[in-house]
């Protein structure tokens, strides 16, 4: 991608901001997740969802399990989301992530700087464990998880359905150590 294209240069060498996500971020976090639900990459959905449902999400989130935004010259280039993975008092301290990055910025950084964002943020919120599915194909989803210390679990075969085609998911964890004791 050539930087006459997206307006950034070829590797990441720009400034994102990341910042907590807000009411005013709706429409672009619905925009970020309609791509991902197109590409068959990050989400096992297949419909699409309103800014005005998404302004209910971003609603929902708290300092608990916050939602945090990239943002480039006043663009939303991605969001990540930490949510509760079972509302059982064993597992409180586990939060399941879920992070989207638009389609013409991926590969510029964008995941890798909301990832150790979000893992800051979880370690602040005192969650001792992080987890993620994704389609086992998203080849770029497994890159950024190992290069930000995340740890395949293992890939559930034949898990999720979307348009007639079975895809395989794979589970990641990501453990903080600090929050463990």
């Amino acid at each position: 991608m050539s930087s006459s294209t997206t307006g950034l240069p070829e590797r990441p060498r720009f400034q994102l901001q990341v910042r907590r996500g807000e009411l005013r971020d709706a429409a672009e976090i619905a925009r970020i997740y309609h791509q991902a639900t197109q590409d068959h990459q990050a989400t096992f959905e297949n419909f699409l969802v309103s800014p005005v449902e998404r302004e209910r999400w971003v609603a929902e989130h708290s300092e608990r399990f916050p939602l945090l935004v990239a943002e480039f010259q006043g663009r939303i280039l991605g969001w990540a989301s930490l949510g509760s993975y079972h509302v059982r008092p064993h597992m409180d301290g586990i939060a399941e992530l879920l992070i989207y990055i638009d389609r013409d910025f991926r590969r510029h950084g964008v995941g890798r700087e909301l990832m150790r964002a979000v893992q800051s943020e979880a370690r602040s919120c005192g969650h001792f464990k992080l987890i993620g599915r994704f389609v086992a194909h998203n080849d770029a989803g497994r890159r950024l998880c190992r290069m930000t210390g995340w740890r395949e679990v293992g890939v559930y075969q034949k898990h999720t359905r979307l348009e007639g085609q079975w895809y395989d998911v794979v589970v990641v964890e990501y453990l903080i150590p600090d929050n463990l004791k």
